[in-house]
């Protein structure tokens, strides 16, 4: 056993001077702001946006033509109290001064426009609150029978066939089937170009009874039977979970499970489990009037009217961009779902190829970091876009923060990239100003004196802006410095420079009277051990492995309860392994 003394003889010597990074949990690092007018950092970055913004309506070039591309922004919250950070609606000059416009003539938040692939967001969506994820690992071919009926074509030549019965719902809601992108439709050269000019291009002529040249697509459409003759006729991309590769026929299948296994069609669930609920009075699954539409140019050629067919679920929908934020508010409230189902929903499926970026149930996702000059903090961004005609959208939820934004453009000649092109001007203003807003919170609410009533337990927390978390400062214990003590045990030999900080542990209890206790989780480390930026598998950033390593009876000397009354105050912290409740003062 262990003995005190080369601990205590250890801690005359600690240093208080912190020198280094510190490394928190997944997640957010500071309890999530509410209340943003109050920000400095907040109002900078709102005034430097509204700038931004009112420059980008002036720039008619290639690179933005404002002059025929119209959008609709806005930066919300989860917050009550403001719920709308921040919107801009740019009206383009060919929009309001057409003669033959048959929609809108002024951008609006109520102002629809098409979603495209942004869709994809409600259909997953519409299936969990239908029915979960507790079949998202099981194969699709137990609920869609012309893939049950043609899997064991693929054990004959998995090359020239998809595996149905190895994809599961999840595999398909998370872009890993590696079934082919369409069929029929958008990628199909065959509905895009007569054969003489696919000739020129390069392809060889196809026999009208070709068996693989689509017979609907574009138009006719596919029915259900025809889709289905078709894929099964299709290669696959690759096998199933090798990697995230796009599929729009994914969600088709998806949606088609659903009515199996529910007995309505797919608008049916939608509109009666998402919209409805919702109130997402300005959202429609298909055929949205055009009196309520931004329609650049005429409606034929905007793209206003054309429906996708059995394929809608994967891209089809119209709504406004006050319904896209709504919907981004209610998942990250979980206002349909469970808690730990939108947990679930918001993470990856896969890694990608690219080092910051994953694939979700649908979301791209995008690793954020947050710069801190002696802290690592990286914020996961949770992103769906689309495009359909002249349309594009872009939705981003940034759960460390419960906020997030919503981007709606429509025009003729929209230059690529245009929805991320504005995602990073607000990105790059938004986050770093989130953190901020978020660290000035938690410093005026945490931040203070904490002594029990004995006077024989005391610490002080504070907060740094180059470092994240609360820090835990003069942590003592009967004349112990804790915070030494604490990285001792863990670490298992006598380090030089301590460090203790808190984070949120996303655990509370809430009283009838509105009053909490809320946990956050501390991370004990030595500042003084090697950075590791090139290591190959060596990491300066593994503290996830440490967590409760060190308990004393059978309680984690790393966990702190928060006291906080029905006026949102903070009353005292409580570290569980000392048993000792300090009080603010």
């Amino acid at each position: 056993m262990k003995t005190a003394s080369f601990l205590l003889a250890a801690v005359a010597t600690a240093t208080t001077v912190l020198a280094g990074p510190n490394c928190p949990p997944l997640g957010p690092v500071y309890e999530k702001p509410y209340r943003f007018k109050d920000s400095a950092a907040m109002q900078s970055a709102i005034a430097n946006l509204t700038a931004v913004f009112q420059a980008l309506d002036q720039n008619n070039s290639p690179a933005m033509r404002a002059n025929t591309t119209s959008y609709s922004i806005e930066v919300f919250s989860t917050s009550e109290e403001e719920p709308l950070i921040f919107s801009w609606h740019h009206t383009a000059a060919a929009l309001r001064e057409a003669k033959n416009n048959s929609g809108v003539r002024e951008t609006s938040a109520d102002a629809v426009y098409r979603l495209g692939s942004l869709t994809k967001v409600f259909t997953v969506y519409t299936w969990l609150v239908q029915d979960g994820d507790v079949k998202w690992n099981e194969p699709i071919t137990k609920y869609v029978p012309e893939l049950a009926a043609a899997a064991d074509s693929a054990r004959d030549d998995p090359v020239a066939h998809v595996p149905w019965d190895e994809v599961t719902i999840g595999a398909l809601a998370g872009q890993l089937s590696g079934a082919i992108r369409d069929y029929g439709l958008m990628s199909e050269v065959t509905q895009e170009f007569n054969q003489s000019d696919a000739v020129q291009l390069g392809f060889p002529p196809l026999e009208p009874s070709d068996p693989m040249l689509p017979k609907c697509g574009q138009w006719p459409q596919c029915n259900r039977t025809e889709f289905f003759k078709g894929l099964l006729r299709a290669y696959p991309s690759f096998a199933p979970f090798a990697t995230p590769a796009y599929t729009n026929t994914g969600y088709q299948i998806l949606a088609y499970a659903l009515e199996s296994i529910k007995g309505k069609s797919f608008q049916t669930l939608m509109e009666e489990s998402v919209l409805r609920p919702l109130g997402l009075n300005h959202t429609y699954f298909q055929k949205a009037p055009a009196e309520v539409g931004i329609i650049p140019g005429t409606r034929k050629g905007a793209n206003w009217d054309y429906q996708l067919g059995d394929e809608n679920p994967a891209g089809n929908m119209y709504s406004s961009v006050a319904d896209i934020s709504a919907l981004g508010r209610a998942i990250m409230r979980s206002t349909l779902l469970p808690p730990v189902l939108t947990r679930r929903w918001l993470r990856p499926a896969s890694m990608s190829s690219e080092l910051v970026a994953g694939v979700g149930y649908p979301w791209g996702v995008r690793r954020v970091v947050v710069p801190y000059a002696n802290g690592k903090h990286v914020v996961d961004a949770f992103n769906k876009a689309g495009s359909i005609g002249y349309y594009s959208s872009l939705l981003v939820l940034l759960p460390d923060y419960d906020a997030g934004f919503s981007v709606l453009i429509a025009g003729p000649q929209t230059p690529g990239n245009t929805n991320f092109n504005l995602a990073d001007l607000l990105g790059t203003r938004l986050v770093p100003a989130l953190e901020a807003a978020a660290r000035e919170h938690a410093d005026a609410k945490f931040g203070g004196e904490y002594v029990d009533e004995t006077g024989t337990a005391s610490l002080r927390l504070t907060t740094q802006p180059d470092r994240p978390g609360l820090g835990v400062e003069n942590w003592v214990r009967n004349g112990t410095n804790m915070g030494y003590i604490a990285v001792v045990l863990q670490g298992g030999y006598s380090p030089v420079n301590a460090s203790v900080r808190l984070y949120p542990a996303g655990l509370e209890t809430v009283r009838e009277d509105g009053s909490k206790r809320v946990a956050f989780k501390a991370v004990f480390e030595d500042l003084n051990q090697p950075a590791r930026p090139d290591s190959m598998f060596s990491t300066d950033c593994g503290t996830w492995v440490a967590f409760t390593g060190v308990v004393y009876g059978t309680q984690p000397l790393d966990q702190f309860i928060f006291e906080i009354d029905a006026e949102g105050k903070v009353v005292s912290i409580e570290n569980l392994a000392l048993r000792a409740v300090m009080k603010k003062r």
